[in-house]
């Protein structure tokens, strides 16, 4: 397949397009390398003495798409953790209202009692 490309002084490619215009140069590209190409066009160089692109060899091997699903995995991944720590945050403040009211019924209990055994010890002295 042809394409059009510009390249920097060292030949990386910084542009590429399907349709001839000015400043592009013409070069023929592998069909099984389009892929790679599309998702790395700056990692592939033009050799200008022999007027080829020239594939790096050592592109990574996730595609787009599949990176894709690993980000959208931890995204979501993400969001139950967030999800969780929130249910939990929310668990803690209901026990602790219950534990505060708790302790607040203990309190009047205690102020009960001790009136109670205020009240006792005087009708005791009386």
């Amino acid at each position: 397949m042809f394409i059009y490309i510009t390249y920097d002084t060292d030949g990386f490619i910084t542009a590429y397009q399907n349709t001839e215009a000015d400043g592009f140069t013409k070069v023929y590209i592998l069909d099984s390398w389009i892929t790679q190409f599309s998702q790395h066009s700056d990692k592939f160089r033009y050799d200008k003495d022999k007027k080829v692109i020239l594939n790096p060899g050592n592109l990574p091997d996730l595609s787009l798409d599949e990176l894709n699903t690993k980000y959208s995995n931890v995204l979501e991944t993400s969001q139950q953790a967030v999800q969780s720590a929130t249910a939990l945050a929310q668990q803690q403040t209901v026990s602790a209202t219950s534990i505060n009211q708790l302790q607040t019924g203990i309190n009047q209990l205690q102020k009960s009692i001790t009136a109670l055994a205020l009240s006792q010890s005087a009708k005791g002295t009386a």
